[in-house]
């Protein structure tokens, strides 16, 4: 079998599977996605059936591809017989159930019969029931029995070629019922119980396919996945069950990557497959270097970010990648992440770890989306480990679709605002908005991540409306908070034992290491960073107020202030009159 392409697989989807497919039919999609995923003649072969359309397709040619289809399914269930192996056996089966499942569709609820019912009514307008319902009643089912002759109705209609092709799908209903019920139900009955024990379940994962579950524990059973083949089981239909596998960060760059939007070469380990020596590494290019980068399973979700909490590595060396990904591994039990999951009430982390080729960018930044139509943009020259970790104060720009059009930063493909919004409109679902990390390189826009934003932002609460008197930063997360006050040195945070409960934090920046502090602090203040570094997002999930980048020389007028009053909404720090010493 020839291999198919992620993006061949991307055009079959977009170009057949969706135009023949409603969207609340996916059973069926599924199963000739999951196929057509492995095997280019089988996809090239299925296009003719996906592509009736009922405008130029006669009854007679409708019965003809009706016919065509059973005849392929029968062939494949012939041939069953005479294999021996269950795995054989049913691989044949899968393939006669392509077929079986595009009959199944066509003859009711795909895009052809919706076509043709809309055709009927058209032409009858407000009679186009009273029709149909006599048309059924001449032509009942097999199932029941005839109370009306229907030779008046069918002389009537005889030369109308849109209930003559109607009477063709009616009457290839009652055979796939039929068919279904005797020859297909048992079958995939016993495939369903023979994978399911075939395969130890670690994940807790239920698919109402067999075909699916077959084609999860494949993943399950190795020891390194390229992103392309995460991406085609999205397009295949499975969704939030691969989270389970991978982890977050893994799961939004196998949604970025199956909606055609650039990351990087990517590899990722799976949860609980082992790092300790990984003969798959071999399959990756020794003369490039890499990030590694955690990927944990309850990491980078609709209400938990972790942000900053797990290891992350970047321009690593081939010789050295089995050692960092142990590293990113073992990130899972440090003491901040176990004060996170403590925190806010969750389960024990499972780690899978992401693989990417690194290169140094020219810029480097994030976004988080306020709306469909807005969102807030930051940007740093270089990699952006420095911008989400808050060691720097990066640019920012405020993105509207109905009124900014005045970017600075750019890329090959247009202004990097404008991208990320069409970017957040596809990939977001459910009116969620999208909190991405990108990378300008070689002058394109690459995405690093994606996930759901996990508190929402107001872009008013990030405009400069400075006060005179007040100390203006970013308003990173809102609420307003007067307490004592108290300065933290970096280099001598390890000697910091005696941290008060409700005092407001105030830093050059934060560092995740510090979630004791972070954790019991009314408020937090910092002198460089940005509206999504890590200490930004982590004070918008704790609920308390945060003020980013307020400049060295502020911090340096307020740091030694024994209370303060710190305005999370407009972005302002005030004094008191009580002074402190800072550590």
């Amino acid at each position: 079998m020839k291999e198919v392409t992620l993006q061949e697989l991307i055009d079959f989807k977009k170009n057949y599977c969706d135009n023949f497919f409603p969207k609340d039919l996916s059973t069926w999609s599924s199963v000739v996605l999951l196929e057509c995923s492995k095997d280019k003649e089988l996809m090239e072969e299925v296009k003719e059936y996906l592509s009736i359309k009922n405008e130029n397709t006669s009854a007679e040619e409708l019965d003809s591809l009706m016919k065509k289809l059973r005849r392929k399914s029968n062939k494949y269930l012939k041939e069953i017989n005479d294999i021996k192996t269950k795995e054989e056996f049913y691989e044949k089966f899968t393939r006669g159930l392509v077929y079986y499942g595009i009959l199944e569709s066509l003859d009711e609820l795909a895009t052809f019969s919706v076509d043709l019912i809309n055709a009927i009514k058209e032409k009858y307008k407000a009679n186009y029931l009273e029709i149909i319902s006599n048309y059924d009643r001449s032509n009942l089912s097999i199932d029941g029995a005839k109370v009306l002759s229907n030779s008046e109705i069918e002389e009537k209609y005889a030369n109308d070629e849109l209930l003559k092709k109607y009477k063709v799908l009616k009457i290839w209903q009652d055979k796939q019922h039929g068919y279904y019920q005797t020859v297909i139900e048992p079958i995939l009955n016993k495939m369903y119980d023979y994978y399911e024990k075939k395969y130890h379940n670690d994940f807790d994962i239920h698919f109402d396919s067999p075909l699916m579950l077959k084609k999860y524990y494949e993943l399950c059973n190795s020891n390194l996945l390229d992103i392309d083949e995460l991406s085609k089981c999205y397009l295949c239909g499975m969704d939030k069950e691969l989270i389970k596998l991978v982890g977050g960060k893994a799961y939004g760059l196998a949604v970025l990557n199956a909606n055609n939007i650039p990351i990087p070469k990517t590899y990722v380990i799976p949860v609980n497959r082992g790092t300790n020596s990984l003969k798959e590494l071999e399959r990756l290019s020794k003369d490039i270097h890499y990030s590694v980068r955690s990927s944990a399973d309850i990491e980078d979700g609709n209400t938990n970010s972790f942000a900053g909490m797990f290891d992350s590595y970047l321009n690593i060396n081939y010789d050295e990648l089995l050692k960092y990904i142990q590293k990113v591994d073992s990130s899972k039990n440090n003491n901040r992440v176990q004060k996170y999951i403590e925190m806010n009430n969750l389960n024990q982390p499972n780690m899978a770890v992401v693989i990417q080729q690194f290169l140094e960018p020219e810029y480097a930044g994030v976004w988080i989306g306020n709306d469909n139509n807005s969102g807030y943009l930051e940007f740093v020259k270089g990699n952006g480990e420095k911008l989400v970790s808050g060691k720097t104060t990066p640019e920012k720009e405020i993105w509207d679709k109905k009124t900014s059009k005045n970017g600075r930063l750019k890329s090959k493909e247009g202004y990097i605002g404008e991208l990320l919004l069409k970017y957040q409109s596809i990939v977001a679902k459910d009116d969620k908005v999208a909190d991405f990390e990108w990378m300008i390189l070689d002058n394109h826009l690459i995405m690093l991540q994606y996930r759901p934003v996990t508190s929402k932002i107001k872009l008013n609460e990030i405009e400069d409306n400075t006060e005179k008197g007040t100390y203006k930063g970013i308003p990173a997360s809102p609420g307003k908070v007067t307490a004592p006050a108290r300065f933290i040195n970096a280099r001598y945070i390890d000697k910091v034992k005696d941290w008060h409960e409700g005092d407001i934090l105030l830093a050059w920046f934060t560092d995740p290491e510090w979630m004791n502090i972070l954790s019991n602090s009314s408020a937090i203040v910092t002198a460089v960073g940005g509206f999504l570094c890590h200490a930004a997002i982590i004070a918008r999930e704790l609920n308390i107020p945060c003020v980013i980048g307020i400049g060295g020389n502020n911090m340096k007028e307020i740091w030694e202030e024994e209370e303060l009053t710190v305005d999370g909404d407009k972005g302002t720090v005030s004094k008191t009159l009580k002074k402190t010493k800072h550590i």
